[in-house]
């Protein structure tokens, strides 16, 4: 590989044209085609997919349209009156519904606003069970209507009719009465009971308006056009929320507006990702290249330093575009270690060049360990490609891209930029870290001793406390201050503390997943007397399958026989009268029992506000049709599978065409064995480095093994020290663990080169220990910027990354060498 770099070198040295064109079209080719990728921002591409018993991939939580409600919630403070709460909700909807409608229609971001119940929604619902009543009405029924058709309770029926025709309910809606004189609507209010004890929402109904059951808080329900992954449109909404919201702060002090729901979560998660790589990393970055100017003096080393890494994240990004279309955009914002890795390479480059000042003989001693800790590092992060999460697969391929692109560019493009005429250093700051590498760190016994008691120490805590894993992914997410408040809220003043989640039935067609829902509201029911289950909204008893409405309209009409009716038409003719009723006021219920009744889809009749009816049924963004049901349970503390919760998404999960619609609960599991297969995924990374190592020293085991000997025991410290300070990895950590591994690969690679070649080159281990500390120290710089992020996933990064950069450093200067000194003085015994 060296002579190939060093023909391609003097190549472009006497063709200087072909290889600027050839450049050029690289960095124009790579660049177009990033820019074509589209960035996933999407905190939910964080999960791993789950599958059927069967293998089949279940439902996309993204899919669901019913993940994109927002909450919106109108809190009276100081004593503010319920009549202005409502006035408020309707001021604020209608000001945001005005703005909604002077955007163009392509740039509306509103599907529906549910916040107050219609007028005309009693009166219609009442026309529509008129007209459909036999369909609603269980089997079971007709034996308590067998116990009606007696004298005495016909009696004693009359005055409870003649009492609720004169009541203010009575006068609105007399035809009630007049189609029911047998007191049908009692038995009919005790069947649908569990639909409105179940429901598990803890609203009450003032003035058509949602409120809570202490009447303080009002709520909206807000449906956005778009699906909750796209945060771009969902900017534009919440930024025209929050400026409503603040207008309106400052008119109504004593109303606090506040919304909460997946859209929100998703923005917010967003746009915190977006200014942490804007404040942190792209301010440690500045900091790294002024640090970088001060070190080598030339201007032009700024271009040389980030042109390879600019090459290679397009590389990447490009690379990322032709294997999937797609990258996630929290993928890309800790893709900023691998910059860190590909510095590295660059920087061993340019700083054997600022001391010798000739590029081929850069490329003579370079070569070889370069390509050495290229293939290993890659290794190392393709080991993520075999895992189960999309984000883990995202960043190992992309990582592994962009590490290759880097390392191409330095070894082909960049010896042709370097000019010797016009090498400068700023002997002070070089002078200074000379004396820092020249300490002999290796022959200081008490550095040496604290370096293996520390070893041992950590390496003991691991093989004790083992690796851990926080399968959580709640741990992950951004929650801002407004979206907090807002849920918590909603979640203290209706479900008392409860957990409410949804459960859905699937199918291909609405029909076909109303049929399913038996199985849910069979599973439930048990659930419920087994106390796992608190409530949950009897979806099944709104609507109800065509089938089944066909078989009760026949049970209705096999019931009210001739002989029944007539019995009923002398009943009302004796008892009517002595209540003081006339009997052919009755008449219309007559006409009930024998009009002929067909089945209908109360879902297609128009009768429930899209608002509402969208939390009961929705066709997803795949085409799959689902009917939800909301339940109530322990909300339990510690999360676990033996947890009240866990146990009913067990039950249901098991059956077929039956949903949690929770995507935590899927990648409990999945995180679960990640924890499981974690430590095989790097042992497999470390026996592949073990063996390109071992080939590289031409089969000799001591220089493999003390090659490879800081890879391991840094490893084993940082493990070792999660489990001191209890620390666990998250799913977003176990890539930096790879990083981490990577360039401790690196370290060692380089160290064991010096060492080497000592005899031929004396100086080349000075060259490589001062490439070492340039690239610990932009490391310790970006990575430790990471700790300062808001964003929990970024954030998590900081201790592990640390550790293991620090002990691959130390372990490289003071192990390494020592036990090489010590195995060369055996030798020459």
């Amino acid at each position: 590989m060296t002579e190939l770099c060093i023909k391609v070198y003097h190549y472009f040295r006497s063709h200087r044209t072909v290889c600027w064109i050839s450049m050029i079209a690289w960095f124009v080719c790579c660049g177009f085609f990033a820019a074509q990728i589209h960035l996933e921002e999407d905190i939910n591409k964080l999960f791993p997919a789950s599958t059927n018993e069967d293998g089949s991939t279940k439902l996309a939580f993204a899919n669901l349209k019913i993940k994109d409600k927002t909450f919106l919630l109108f809190e009276g403070k100081d004593g503010a009156s319920v009549a202005h709460i409502i006035e408020t909700c309707d001021a604020f909807v209608d000001s945001l519904l005005q703005k909604e409608a002077a955007l163009d229609s392509s740039n509306r971001m509103l599907e529906d606003i549910f916040y107050c119940l219609p007028d005309e929604l009693l009166p219609d619902a009442i026309d529509y069970l008129g007209a459909h009543l036999p369909a609603y009405i269980d089997t079971s029924f007709y034996a308590a209507i067998d116990t009606m058709l007696t004298d005495s309770h016909l009696a004693r029926q009359m005055k409870v009719n003649r009492q609720d025709l004169e009541s203010s309910w009575g006068n609105m809606y007399p035809e009630l009465i007049q189609i029911d004189p047998l007191g049908l609507r009692k038995e009919l209010m005790r069947q649908f009971k569990p639909l409105t004890e179940g429901s598990g929402s803890g609203y009450k109904i003032i003035d058509g308006h949602f409120f809570v059951p202490d009447s303080t808080v009002c709520v909206a329900f807000l449906t956005p056009r778009y699906s909750a992954t796209n945060t771009g449109q969902g900017a534009s909404l919440f930024q025209m929320l929050n400026t409503q919201i603040e207008a309106f702060s400052a008119s109504n002090p004593d109303v606090k507006i506040c919304y909460h729901g997946t859209p929100a979560s998703g923005f917010y998660n967003a746009a915190q990702i977006k200014s942490d790589l804007k404040n942190t990393i792209a301010g440690a970055l500045v900091l790294v290249l002024l640090f970088i100017l001060f070190c080598f003096r030339n201007y032009d080393t700024l271009p040389l330093l980030l042109l390879p890494v600019l090459f290679g994240v397009l590389f990447g990004l490009a690379g990322m575009y032709f294997i999937k279309g797609e990258f996630s955009l929290l993928a890309l914002g800790i893709g900023a270690v691998v910059l860190g890795v590909a510095f590295s390479y660059v920087l061993h480059i340019l700083t054997h060049y600022k001391f010798v000042g000739n590029p081929e003989q850069v490329l003579r001693d370079q070569v070889r360990p370069v390509c050495l800790g290229c293939i290993t590092t890659i290794g190392s992060f393709m080991g993520l490609v075999f895992v189960q999460t999309e984000l883990l697969r995202d960043f190992g391929l992309f990582a592994s891209l962009s590490i290759l692109g880097t390392t191409a560019f330095s070894l082909f493009y960049l010896p042709q930029l370097l000019n010797p005429a016009k090498n400068r250093i700023n002997k002070r700051a070089f002078s200074l870290i000379e004396k820092v590498n020249a300490y002999p760190f290796d022959r200081n016994k008490p550095l040496i001793a604290v370096l293996v008691v520390l070893t041992v120490v950590c390496t003991f805590f691991y093989f004790m406390g083992g690796t851990r894993f926080d399968a959580d992914m709640h741990d992950l997410g951004y929650k801002a201050g407004i979206t907090s408040y807002s849920e918590n809220l909603l979640r203290t003043k209706t479900y008392t503390g409860d957990k409410q989640k949804y459960f859905a039935s699937s199918g291909r067609t609405m029909e076909e997943a109303i049929h399913h829902f038996e199985s849910l509201n069979n599973r439930l029911d048990s659930l419920q007397k087994e106390g796992l289950v608190k409530s949950y909204t009897r979806t099944g008893m709104l609507f109800v399958p065509l089938d089944v409405q066909l078989a009760r309209i026949h049970a209705w009409k096999n019931f009210w026989t001739d002989q029944r009716l007539q019995c009923v038409r002398q009943l009302i003719e004796k008892t009517a009268p002595e209540a003081g009723l006339r009997p052919e006021a009755f008449q219309p219920f007559f006409e009930l029992a024998t009009a002929d009744y067909k089945p209908d889809a109360l879902y297609d009749a128009g009768i429930i506000p899209q608002g509402y009816l969208s939390t009961l049924m929705e066709q997803s963004y795949n085409g799959e049709y689902l009917c939800f049901t909301s339940v109530r349970c322990a909300n339990d503390s510690v999360r676990s599978s033996q947890s009240d919760y866990h146990r009913i998404c067990d039950a249901v999960a098991s059956l077929p065409n039956l949903l949690v619609l929770d995507t935590y609960y899927y990648t409990t599991d999945t995180l679960t064995q990640m924890s499981k297969d974690f430590n095989l995924l790097q042992w497999i990374s470390m026996l592949f480095v073990f063996v390109i190592l071992w080939l590289s020293f031409r089969g000799n085991i001591r220089y493999t093994l003390l090659g490879f000997m800081p890879i391991l025991l840094s490893w084993f410290i940082v493990l070792g020290a999660m489990v001191i300070f209890d620390k666990q990895f998250n799913l977003v950590s176990v890539v930096i663990s790879t990083f981490i591994f990577g360039i401790g690969v690196d370290y060692s690679i380089f160290v064991m080169s010096g060492l080497l070649d000592k005899g031929n080159n004396p100086d080349l281990l000075k060259y490589h220990k001062t490439a070492i500390f340039f690239s610990a120290v932009i490391l310790i710089i970006t990575v430790g910027s990471m700790m300062f992020a808001r964003h929990p996933a970024i954030s998590s990064v900081g201790f592990c990354t640390l550790v293991g950069l620090v002990s691959s450093v130390v372990l490289s200067y003071v192990l390494q060498p020592a036990i090489f000194r010590m195995m060369q003085e055996r030798r020459s015994k």
